[in-house]
């Protein structure tokens, strides 16, 4: 039955007694809130880069049956790290492929001791037998864009730079991209090469996964409103207890494994190497506020100076107010605008020209010109 010939009355009265049912988890949360430690964040410069990689719905060229993927991952700095173009529409061999073609991937892979097979579940199957199987690369091309951010990262954790730097992800400190066996080596390597540059007194890389939503910050989210946690004139933090964080979570239960903090080594599996945090980074009573892992193996000490880091970054920020300058310069830099897809759009019809007989260039063309063939993603804006 539509709206308009329901019952109000008897609408409201239903809607009332199911969110009476519902609303004894909000107090319960609201306890769970108040017992939050806030702690006042301060200022303190440092130099913040963050690589990123391109989003795939923006960087699609499709011609059918031709399905091609920009894959593009761009620094804060404007630095373009890895930029590369696969036809999906093979078996995801391509992925092996370009693994073996790229120099970062291969540093990665040497780093943690792994092979392209141990990298992940949805890698290395076998070969795609049906038109499914472009489908199906769509989805592994977001895994491999993950990792290959995972990649850049940390050769950027390891190069030796003049100054301290925070390196920051775009997301917290876990994946499920990546297979829970190889996970630990991945956060060995950071760890290690942490470690290093404090014993030799080098320049350190600190690492942070800053994300703008999560499922704890969306469960908690009313009752740190109804309790005012977070309404302060100065920027601030609270670490989340991994109890509260279990509260949140459905199906995400492998989020709360982590390494053990005191080093120790095991054949535990995990895929998370963050402590939870929730950050006001705006000195604004209602800034927002969001989900950052702060490595399980820092320091106390040492986690308040990374988000004092975080916070002289996010200083003066804008459009989004309180999120760090170096995501939103990175992501600037990673968006391919409608005139760039516009441009790789006429590469690829060189590429086809070249690959078919010049007597259907004519047909080629008319098809393309009369919007029939070739789709390309990419920001409106600039083109």
């Amino acid at each position: 039955m539509s709206l308009p010939l329901m019952d109000y009355n008897e609408l409201r009265q239903k809607m009332a007694d199911a969110v009476s049912k519902e609303i004894g988890q909000v107090e319960e949360l609201r306890k769970e809130v108040r017992k939050l430690s806030v702690r006042k964040l301060g200022y303190r410069p440092c130099k913040t880069i963050a690589p990123i990689a391109t989003d795939g719905g923006e960087n699609r060229l499709t011609f059918e049956p031709l399905n091609l993927e920009i894959i593009r991952v761009v620094d804060s700095e404007g630095q373009e790290l890895v930029t590369e173009v696969i036809a999906i529409s093979q078996d995801d061999s391509v992925f092996r492929d370009l693994t073996a073609k790229l120099p970062v991937m291969q540093n990665f892979l040497g780093r943690l001791g792994v092979g392209f097979e141990d990298l992940s579940y949805l890698l290395g199957r076998k070969k795609a037998k049906d038109v499914e199987k472009v489908a199906d690369n769509r989805g592994r091309v977001k895994a491999f864009r993950d990792i290959l951010e995972w990649a850049v990262l940390l050769h950027l954790a390891g190069q030796s730079w003049p100054v301290d730097v925070l390196l920051l992800r775009d997301g917290l400190l876990r994946t499920k991209s990546i297979k829970r066996e190889t996970f630990p080596k991945l956060d060995a390597a950071f760890r290690q090469i942490y470690e290093e540059q404090m014993g030799r007194g080098k320049k350190k890389v600190y690492t942070l996964g800053v994300a703008k939503s999560s499922a704890v910050l969306s469960k908690l989210g009313l009752a740190l409103i109804l309790e005012g946690t977070f309404e302060r004139d100065y920027p601030c933090y609270a670490e989340v207890p991994p109890d509260l964080e279990a509260q949140c979570y459905n199906f995400d239960r492998t989020w709360l494994e982590t390494a053990p903090e005191d080093g120790s080594e095991g054949k535990q599996l995990y895929q998370s190497f963050g402590r939870l945090h929730l950050v006001k980074l705006s000195p604004v009573l209602d800034g927002p506020i969001f989900p950052v892992d702060v490595p399980v193996w820092l320091s106390p000490d040492k986690k308040q100076e990374i988000l004092e880091y975080l916070v002289y970054d996010a200083s003066e920020t804008f459009p989004t107010i309180g999120y760090p300058s170096a995501l939103q310069r990175a992501h600037e830099n990673a968006v391919l605008t409608g005139f760039e897809m516009t441009v790789l759009g006429d590469l690829m019809t060189d590429g086809l020209k070249g690959n078919i007989d010049e007597s259907f260039t004519e047909k080629l063309m008319r098809h393309i010109h009369l919007g029939k063939g070739l789709m390309k993603g990419g920001a409106r804006k600039g083109g």
